[in-house]
């Protein structure tokens, strides 16, 4: 028996028949999380509404004032603005999230050499302190939406489900990833350049109309890239490629139930690097 699950066993099952207790621990780190990440900083908490802000107008002064990129089909005004708005709704809670999860465990391996608690915490605390953006970002989204001429639609019914998909596919993804980084260190290297690439194959910055459609259903093979699509039609009734949905539904069994998989079975190595 591992490290971690000769010494954690009794208080790790305890916790996992007890989802109360489990609810205690994550906000217990949730309250942690965001008295550190805020720690010494004049504006406090408002950095998480100074920064999508500051992200959304450097990219709105670039590509929609500058460059003057158009979204086809979206007839309400600042229409660009909307487009750009529902994407950075999803992709900036994404790599808040996994920014700071890929190396959650190994900034916290001596806390869980010597104090052992489920390991699948700290992963849900680095997504769980993507919430507020997540949340500032669709407010936003509405909000601006209703006030630029868009109609209010039978398809923003569709929200809650995208958004609980996006934390399915976050934190299953974070799983894998911080595990990953914490058994073999190169990993940060490398999803901080992923994610750099990952941006530009995400229609975020630009329409997915004015990529040439055979490459559509290429789109289909990012996750992003499918709920940033799926968000844009449920709030601002954009056309987006058949079965989108279909794809998204897959890339959460996928990453969610399989980052979940992932890092139970490789909680063994965890204890013994340890």
């Amino acid at each position: 028996m591992s490290v971690v699950e000769a010494r954690g066993a009794a208080p790790s099952q305890a916790l996992g028949r007890h989802p109360r207790q489990l609810w205690v621990l994550w906000r217990y780190w949730m309250v942690r999380e965001f008295k550190t990440r805020y720690a010494g900083s004049v504006l406090g908490l408002a950095w998480a509404f100074v920064q999508p802000l500051a992200t959304l107008a450097i990219f709105y002064v670039l590509f929609g004032l500058v460059l003057a990129v158009r979204v086809p089909g979206l007839d309400v005004n600042n229409g660009y603005l909307l487009h750009l708005l529902a994407g950075l709704a999803v992709w900036l809670p994404f790599t808040d999230a996994i920014g700071r999860g890929v190396g959650c465990l190994a900034a916290y391996e001596d806390f869980l050499r010597k104090q052992p608690m489920p390991a699948e915490i700290l992963p849900a605390v680095a997504v769980g302190g993507s919430l507020l953006v997540m949340a500032i970002g669709y407010a936003l989204l509405l909000l601006l939406s209703l006030t630029q001429g868009a109609p209010l639609r039978l398809t923003w019914a569709w929200l809650p489900l995208l958004v609980l998909a996006q934390v399915a596919l976050t934190f299953g993804l974070t799983l894998v990833l911080s595990m990953a980084h914490f058994l073999w260190r190169d990993v940060g290297s490398v999803v901080a350049f992923a994610l750099q690439l990952w941006f530009y194959l995400t229609p975020v910055v630009y329409p997915l109309a004015q990529v040439p459609e055979r490459f559509h259903v290429w789109y289909l093979l990012n996750p992003v890239a499918c709920l940033v699509l799926a968000v844009q039609w449920a709030v601002l009734g954009m056309a987006m490629p058949g079965g989108t949905l279909w794809a998204l539904l897959a890339w959460v069994l996928l990453l969610g139930g399989g980052g979940w998989w992932f890092f139970r079975s490789m909680k063994a190595a965890l204890g013994e690097a340890l």
